[in-house]
């Protein structure tokens, strides 16, 4: 199939590549300010330079396109609501381009953000019917504007001859970006940074596995269907990172960041901004903080019993097993 990929250069971005082209598919990428060799993607591979902000490509990069995976995020517009603009408006406008260009499929990758990190929540097993988090509650515009692109996408489903398909990852991590707050080298000595207490169990999710749901849902899409992408075993959030640096070769330290330390470190970066005469938006300390120290539950029994999903990278590092990340891409190669 023709593919048209958002976020190509980012952590997920580079994991969704890899998968579709050992799957055989052809890709059209939307690329914006990476330093990179077009000749190093191969033949498979055609970059169009420009962003979410770049409206007016989107018809032309939709053009002839069978499916478009959305994993991108702008982050650059901090201020004046323009995270909101760009993301919001962005997507949407992608969307209704797919839509006029007749494209089957539309994925877009929204996050387990959307249902918020309230204390009510703590304890709970969360699937994907359960209520949206409010803007009041949100404590950070990323949630918040994932939210409002899922109610868009919502009022769409039924005025777009398409199929679209929502994806709430948990966390994301990699074989090379640790599952912590923070990885530091310091004299031949790796050490994980972790909020709290580090008891917690955190939807840490490898992006192979959200990769792997991706390409189920290329093959066997729904009109329009929500899945939460998280994992299916729970270990604190201080075991799974050691079980990752053992599943990787490092021999990993756990530090726990106390919440104050935490605070107090904000509060130095926010008064050296005010010294320094730099704007700063407001802090979003209260949201980094609840992200790290949440004791929620997500349930992927949907994915796992509508599209055959599982999170086989992730479990085995939580089990100390052996997977081949490529095995599922491998035997479904499009013909």
């Amino acid at each position: 199939m023709n593919i048209l990929l958002t976020g190509f250069s980012g952590t997920l971005g580079t994991a969704v590549t890899k998968s579709l082209l050992e799957s055989g598919h052809q890709l059209r990428v939307l690329l914006h300010g990476s330093v990179i060799d077009p000749q190093s993607l191969g033949p498979c591979v055609e970059i169009v330079w420009g962003s979410l902000s770049h409206h007016h490509l989107f018809d032309q990069i939709t053009n002839g396109i069978d499916v478009v995976v959305h994993c991108a995020w702008e982050s650059r517009g901090m201020f004046d609501g323009m995270l909101e603009k760009m993301n919001l408006v962005g997507t949407i406008n992608l969307i209704k381009s797919a839509g006029r260009n007749k494209v089957k499929t539309f994925i877009h990758v929204s996050s387990v953000g959307v249902y918020g990190l309230a204390r009510s929540l703590w304890g709970k097993v969360l699937d994907e019917d359960y209520p949206l988090v409010s803007k009041e509650e949100s404590l950070n515009p990323y949630p918040w504007v994932k939210v409002l692109i899922e109610k868009k996408c919502q009022e769409l489903r039924n005025k777009l001859d398409m199929n679209l398909i929502i994806i709430r990852p948990g966390l994301l991590f990699s074989d090379m970006k640790a599952p912590a707050k923070k990885l530091v080298n310091f004299k031949n000595k790796k050490y994980g940074i972790l909020v709290g207490s580090a008891r917690n169990q955190l939807p840490y999710i490898h992006v192979d596995d959200v990769a792997e749901m991706i390409l189920r849902i290329i093959e066997k899409p729904l009109k329009y269907a929500v899945y939460n992408c998280v994992p299916t075993l729970h270990l604190t959030a201080a075991e799974f990172l050691k079980r990752w640096g053992e599943y990787n070769g490092h021999r990993l330290t756990v530090l726990r960041l106390p919440r104050l330390v935490i605070r107090l470190m904000d509060y130095g970066i926010q008064l050296l901004k005010r010294m320094l005469g730099r704007k700063s938006g407001s802090s979003s300390i209260d949201y980094q903080i609840l992200t790290g120290i949440r004791d929620i539950r997500y349930s992927a029994e949907k994915a796992v019993r509508e599209l055959g999903w599982q999170d086989n990278l992730t479990k085995a590092i939580a089990t100390r097993s052996s997977y081949d990340s490529g095995s599922y891409s491998k035997l479904h190669e499009v013909n």
